[in-house]
């Protein structure tokens, strides 16, 4: 065979097996197929353009909160309340149906050690959250419908009214006007036992930050600030009450004219020497707080009418201590009450702007202080 014919040979054997003519080109695609290759490239962006259009829904759907079909998922709403323990909170989500466990759920809280770091609130639970995500929600309060309301330290009743009316989340005059109404609230504890033969709520409502849920208002308020109270104040060492020759309520009434007395931490204790050093030598006490509660002014001057005003809470005229608390003290002022230091201090007079203050036993050095006192 010669080489022309073998070369011939060659080519048409590679044109039957890649279907290649023999002149070695690509065959020309027929129309047939053209229009199959931009049919199936049409059906593909078809395709990805459904795909999109699904993914967009989802996306739209977890941004409502449904399921995808436009209908809203199920979700619960559930109070918790300040105070509760782990394992209620445990037992009222699985009866809400929340979670499956009240036992994993306090098992998974004790692990993370925030038995004590739940936060109340109302919450809004979707349908099928993981257990984690709530425990996770509880400890930091995600999403609770709740408002803060801080009460500070050494404030009266009135006073109060005041500030809530200042912030205006809470009526102040409801606040007042249901301080009044003792019946309506349970008492706290005082040196173990249940406050009674009292007339006013002032001094047992506990100075705090509070947090209620939204729609609660001064009558939620009042019930947190006595339960606080008695919480806050259970571990005071109320039996050496007795050894001082008072009440734990008399406690309380001390503690409040320390708390409007001083605003140095470490003089309460030295203004409460100075309250029972002039109780055992039959003084008056002489403390212009008590006037200023008698007649409601805690910031302008006071009048020599007001100082002689007709009241038992005068202590200027009145012997002894007041019939009853003249504000709300906090913990370190009841403290000072129950646990006074040692001193021979009969009076004490302020000495400089930032409520230091000069004790002596002395009236005269007394006088000369109160000379050179800085107005305040």
């Amino acid at each position: 065979m010669s080489d022309t014919r073998r070369r011939l040979r060659t080519r048409h054997t590679y044109a039957v097996e890649t279907g290649a003519n023999p002149s070695g080109q690509p065959p020309k695609r027929s129309i047939a197929t053209r229009l199959l290759v931009v049919g199936a490239f049409i059906v593909f962006l078809l395709v990805a353009a459904v795909l999109l259009a699904k993914g967009v829904d989802w996306f739209q759907s977890r941004s409502r909160g449904d399921g995808g079909d436009g209908q809203q998922s199920t979700s619960r709403e559930v109070a918790i309340a300040p105070g509760m323990s782990a394992a209620q909170i445990g037992a009222l989500l699985e009866e809400q149906g929340i979670i499956e466990s009240s036992a994993a759920f306090v098992d998974l809280v004790s692990e993370r050690g925030s038995e004590n770091t739940l936060q109340p609130g109302t919450y809004t639970f979707d349908e099928g959250v993981e257990l984690l995500a709530v425990v996770d929600m509880l400890e930091h309060g995600i999403g609770a419908s709740r408002y803060k309301v801080t009460i500070p330290e050494g404030l009266a009743i009135t006073q109060i009214e005041a500030r809530l009316d200042e912030d205006g989340k809470i009526s102040g005059t409801d606040y007042e006007n249901l301080t009044k109404q003792l019946s309506s609230f349970q008492l706290p504890s005082l040196a173990g036992v249940q406050v009674t033969d009292v007339t006013t709520l002032e001094g047992l409502l506990f100075p705090a930050t509070y947090f209620l849920y939204e729609g609660e208002g001064a009558d939620r308020l009042i019930e947190d600030q006595l339960a606080a109270f008695t919480n806050k104040t259970s571990a005071l060492p109320w039996e050496k009450a007795a050894a001082l020759g008072v009440t734990p309520y008399q406690i309380v009434i001390i503690a409040s004219l320390i708390e409007k007395e001083c605003s140095v931490a470490e003089e309460r204790a030295m203004v409460a020497r100075v309250i029972y050093n002039r109780l055992a030598q039959a003084m008056t006490l002489g403390i212009d707080a008590t006037v200023r509660y008698a007649v409601n002014k805690w910031t302008e001057p006071l009048t020599d009418a007001d100082l002689s005003v007709a009241s038992p809470f005068n202590t200027r005229v009145n012997m002894g201590l007041p019939p009853s608390p003249i504000c709300n003290p906090g913990e370190a002022a009841l403290r000072a009450a129950l646990e006074p230091v040692e001193g021979d201090w009969l009076y004490y007079v302020l000495r400089d702007t930032t409520g230091n203050h000069l004790f002596t036993s002395s009236y005269e050095e007394f006088l000369q202080a109160k000379e050179n006192q800085p107005q305040q």
